[in-house]
């Protein structure tokens, strides 16, 4: 079985490059190739970290999409987007129709909007995907990757997330050519956004909630084609290899062993514009606790520029850098091996995490550690509110649960965070329940390993 890991961009190096996935199915007997568009110094890390065996590598350029083709993808896109925010009943998932700076894509989202407006059903969504990929079959793109996959000739490709128009171009070729397709979902909140460019013979998913969002959202999806099988990147959880002590871990990262830890993690400007105010409250309102100290990690793909001054102020808030390689756009950033290391040791040695409905409460969820969700607005006359945050549909997995704490103003932080430290079981008692929701995981197997299996067993039919 020769397998071709498809890996476009930056964001499937830790689940896939980094994960356990490439040692097992080399030592299963696969032969193993990967078609990317990274860094060279990710390939020098995966090689350091794979000692012995590291896969063949084809370069994945990222040819010129036909442009009818790229404003009907994004018409169906806000169509989809439109019809989901009705059969829903959630107005938020308009909030994926994102806006684009320059003239030209700003000309080309006007008229993507217009004609999106136009398509009104499934039916017809499905009409226009069609001839998306007719147009596709007659693009420069299509040829040259045709071309391409001659070469590497794998038996499956695998494409390690479905967000790249670029890789759907591939994985069509990929399929007229006869090769089997398969698509992972990268994360937890992708599939209410409606953009799936990258489409397959099968897809991989996390759960049977993700199962039955993508039969909601995408209903030509035949379900038999949908595979739940968790994901790798909570796999790093379980290796106890990157587990440092306490004692180590402090003295490697310059921090106090005897005092309590809570994180504080950002979030990009985007998504929350106010983070160095709500990092700002919660260092005033500990400051009068020197057993506790702050542990601010900022987003891997934005830095810590905006919260120069809170960190000035506060002495009491270590920054801990994400151990990444900066890029021109945020799929051209990616992390070191270390910054895996440092995250699962912050979330199994801190007593909570803190943060604007981030993903962070599901890594702390993998050690059953308290996550606690700031939720009241510092700016009522801003564009952005809170409250409509906690609307976004992948939040509806907490229905029925209570799974995190919440921090509803400045003055609940103090009570907030003494609760969290000494009864970390009365805050978000549901957390467990909630991840379990989310993220298929069976005792004892690793994600990694099921994906193994499952290619195997798909090899075979």
């Amino acid at each position: 079985m020769r397998v071709c890991f498809l890996i476009p961009d930056g964001v499937g190096i830790r689940n896939y490059l980094y994960s356990p996935i490439l040692p097992i199915l080399n030592a299963a007997g696969a032969e193993i190739v990967i078609w990317h568009g990274l860094d060279p110094e990710v390939i020098t890390q995966s090689k350091k970290l794979h000692t012995g065996f590291f896969p063949g590598e084809f370069p994945f350029v990222n040819h010129r999409e036909d442009p009818i083709a790229q404003l009907l993808r994004d018409s169906v896109s806000y169509a989809r987007l439109a019809l989901n925010s009705r059969k829903l009943a959630n107005p938020t998932l308009m909030d994926n129709w994102l806006p684009k700076k320059t003239t030209k894509g700003k000309v080309s989202n006007f008229v993507a909007t217009l004609l999106g407006k136009t398509i009104k059903s499934d039916k017809q969504i499905i009409a226009v995907e069609n001839i998306v990929k007719s147009q596709n079959r007659k693009s420069d793109a299509y040829f040259k990757y045709k071309k391409e996959l001659k070469n590497i000739n794998p038996d499956i490709l695998f494409c390690t997330h479905q967000r790249m128009p670029n890789a759907g171009i591939a994985m069509l070729a990929a399929q007229d050519m006869g090769i089997k397709t398969v698509a992972a979902i990268f994360s937890w909140d992708n599939l209410p956004k409606g953009r799936l460019p990258v489409r397959a013979d099968d897809y991989l998913v996390w759960s049977a909630y993700m199962k039955e969002e993508l039969a909601c959202y995408f209903p030509n999806i035949d379900q038999q084609r949908v595979h739940i099988v968790g994901t790798p990147q909570f796999d790093f959880y379980k290796n106890q290899e990157v587990f440092q002590s306490r004692e180590e871990f402090a003295a490697s990262n310059g921090l106090d062993a005897h005092k309590h830890w809570v994180c504080f993690s950002g979030d990009d400007s985007l998504t929350s514009p106010h983070d160095p105010l709500y990092l700002n409250d919660l260092a005033e309102n500990l400051k009068v606790h020197k057993n506790i100290q702050i542990l601010f990690r900022p987003v891997p793909v934005e830095g810590h520029h905006r919260y120069v001054d809170v960190l000035e102020k506060h002495p009491n808030i270590v920054l801990m850098k994400p151990k990444w390689k900066q890029g021109n756009m945020w799929n051209t950033f990616f992390p070191y091996y270390e910054d895996i290391a440092v995250l699962v040791n912050l979330a199994r040695h801190s007593a909570a995490v803190i943060n604007v409905g981030s993903t962070m409460a599901l890594d702390f969820a993998q050690f059953d550690k308290p996550g606690l969700y700031v939720n009241y607005d510092v700016k009522p006359d801003h564009h952005w509110s809170i409250k409509r945050t906690y609307q976004f549909q992948h939040f509806r997995t907490m229905d029925g649960l209570n799974p995190v704490g919440w921090i509803n103003s400045p003055q609940e932080i103090e009570s907030k965070i003494i609760q969290a430290i000494e009864s970390p079981f009365l805050v978000g008692p549901d957390r467990i329940k909630w991840k379990q929701k989310i993220v298929f995981e069976e005792e004892g197997i690793l994600a990694s390993q099921k994906i193994a299996d499952w290619l195997f067993q798909l090899q075979k039919k």
